[in-house]
């Protein structure tokens, strides 16, 4: 019996997340269901974005027109979009090419086993797309209003008075060091700089050999 061939959806917002919990899950999902899984599309991106926007997901989309794909498993609904509008195209787009999306965290799929829509199912995405949206736009209320309190109290933006930028920190620090510990004068270090188009002034040369002749005093 032919596996219906199927693909993976994967996203999280940042980059110190990570997108393998969701993946085990639908690997499992899928061979529960006895799906193919023939490509793992994954990255890491705002859902508020545009599909055309998401690398990965425009490739799974142009892949899906190619190919007989029957399936896109997602872990939830935000992890697939959280922008209204823009989803239900995808998923329009997907219903052309007679492949279901199927979230596993909502135990839907988008098309019946005669490649015809449920309408109920569209009709619960539109509701909760709708609510994803909102809650964003909320919070980036919620922010902005926060924000401006703070501006309208006094509060202030920026470095705090009196901060100095640790010398090590500097650009370039370490080649004018590297250089000084050479023996380079303070105008061959910064014509050495140059040369590299390295623009460094040679106050801040100044600064670094003082630094450095400190460290060697201590």
């Amino acid at each position: 019996m032919n596996k219906d061939k199927a693909v993976i959806y994967a996203r999280v917002s940042t980059a110190d997340q990570e997108n393998s919990r969701q993946i085990a899950e639908l690997q499992q999902y899928a061979k529960a269901m006895n799906y193919e899984i023939v490509e793992i599309y994954q990255e890491k991106i705002s859902g508020a974005k545009l599909a055309a926007d998401r690398p990965a997901m425009d490739a799974m989309l142009q892949a899906i027109e190619h190919k007989e794909i029957k399936h896109v498993l997602v872990w939830d609904l935000s992890r697939f979009s959280r922008n209204t509008k823009d989803a239900l195209d995808v998923i329009e787009q997907l219903n052309n090419c007679c492949c279901s999306l199927t979230i596993k965290g909502l135990n839907i799929n988008t098309l019946d086993k005669d490649c015809k829509p449920d309408p109920m199912a569209t009709m619960f995405l539109q509701i909760l797309l709708a609510v994803y949206e909102m809650e964003r736009k909320s919070i980036r209320s919620r922010m902005k209003s926060g924000y401006d309190h703070y501006l309208n109290n006094g509060g202030k933006v920026g470095r705090a008075a009196g901060y100095v930028k640790p010398i090590d920190q500097i650009q370039y620090f370490a080649d004018i060091k590297r250089n000084l510990n050479a023996g380079l004068s303070l105008r061959k270090v910064k014509g050495a700089l140059l040369e590299q188009n390295k623009k460094v002034s040679l106050g801040t040369i100044v600064k670094v050999q003082q630094h450095l002749s400190k460290e060697k005093a201590i």
